[in-house]
């Protein structure tokens, strides 16, 4: 019974339901059903983003790429920071990585580097490919994206590989990013996750929420 329950779990695990097995392990965060986000027209939506002062392109109502479908997408150019990038995202998420910004980044920018961001370097937002467990990631729907680092205005970087772990004022940014970051994006994994993400962090406004940085 021990045995069949650990394979359970195991394949709960992948699944993004459960974080570990094995009665030694401690309790890890398990996901829960985000509530549903009132909808929100394509139209108001870009008025929205344009008021904010963001710098986007809108994409046609629907985008699709082999069996993946952007609706109401948006290609995000710079907010309160420029891209590395331009980044295709549909247009809520969009608006959430603007508040993200000021709401998140900035403010600890200014709290531990005593500097603003400037560029965040991000590493993917919309494309159609499925998740670990086979089903499609969140990312094929426009509701993700990955940051890995940021520069400061100053010039000097913090990224999520090199700066994570420590005791500096740059690991303390980083980690502040991603806890805070929980107050916005329904799913956050970070270093603290899984050794898929030792490198950068992954935001989304899916069906589950859980906070694992």
């Amino acid at each position: 019974m021990a045995r069949r329950w650990c394979r359970l779990a195991t394949a709960l695990a992948l699944a993004g339901l459960v974080g570990a097995c094995g009665s030694s392990a401690p309790d890890r965060p398990r996901a829960v059903r985000a509530p549903s986000p009132p909808p929100v027209a394509g139209e108001i939506c870009l008025q929205e983003l344009a008021a904010r002062g963001v710098i986007f392109k809108a994409l046609p109502q629907t985008v699709s790429s082999g069996r993946c479908t952007l609706v109401n997408g948006v290609r995000l150019e710079g907010m309160s920071a420029a891209l590395n990038r331009p980044v295709t995202l549909g247009c809520p998420t969009a608006r959430v990585v603007d508040r993200w910004m000021e709401e998140v980044v900035q403010p600890a920018a200014r709290r531990h580097l005593r500097s603003r961001v400037s560029v965040v370097h991000q590493a993917g937002g919309y494309v159609c490919r499925n998740s670990r467990n086979g089903r499609l990631s969140e990312h094929a729907r426009g509701r993700a994206i990955d940051i890995w680092g940021f520069v400061l205005a100053d010039g000097s970087k913090a990224l999520v590989r090199d700066h994570w772990r420590g005791a500096g004022a740059r690991s303390r940014f980083l980690q502040e990013v991603g806890q805070k970051s929980c107050n916005l994006f329904h799913v956050v994994l970070g270093p603290g996750a899984d050794a898929d993400h030792h490198d950068h962090l992954h935001l989304d406004l899916g069906e589950w929420k859980l906070c694992q940085v």
